[in-house]
Order: structure tokens, then sequence, then C-alpha cells
């Protein structure tokens, strides 16, 4: 239900569930932007039960809990490990 960042480079259905001024100061460029509690409240409206999905915040918690009661409900969704700020992290270490 976890996945590293290296594994979903250029994957096409990455949601960043963080808030939109969150989304807006730094975001992976492949990733869209639909925050955690609209993405909870209609997952239908932007998941289908057929693909998989990459959900990334900021530290990987929120996404893992997220990716549980998504998968839960039949989606095939997978959590960032570490997030926004491990992804971060690992951009300054690799400069």
């Amino acid at each position: 239900m976890q996945i590293e960042y290296n594994s979903i480079i250029n994957k096409t259905k990455i949601i960043d569930i963080r808030n939109s001024i969150d989304f807006k100061e730094y975001h992976i460029k492949e990733s869209i932007n639909i925050p955690r509690l609209v993405l909870m409240s209609n997952p239908q409206d932007y998941m289908n039960k057929k693909d998989s999905y990459y959900l990334i915040c900021d530290t990987g918690k929120v996404s893992l809990s997220c990716a549980r009661i998504l998968n839960a409900l039949g989606y095939k969704c997978y959590s960032v490990i570490s997030g926004i700020e491990g992804i971060k992290k690992e951009k300054v270490g690799n400069s």
C-alpha cells in the first residue's frame, strides 16, 4: 500500500491531497491537486476502480490513511512514502 517516490516517476495518476496553497507552493509536476476532504467525500468523482492511484501528502501519513480507506472501498491506491517533505530532502541530497 506504500510506494517509494522513485517508483512513481512519470506515472499519470498522482493525486496530491494537500490544500491548494501548499500545492501551488511546491508539487510534483505530474500530480493533480484534489484536497483530501474533497477526494474522500466523493472518490467516485475523481477515481475509478480499475486504475491505480498514487496519493501524496506532506509526510506520507495522511495519504497512507486515505489509501487504506479508499482500498477498503475497492480503489487501488498507494501512499508515497515520506510525501513531499521526503522528496524535497531527497532532491537536496542529490544536488
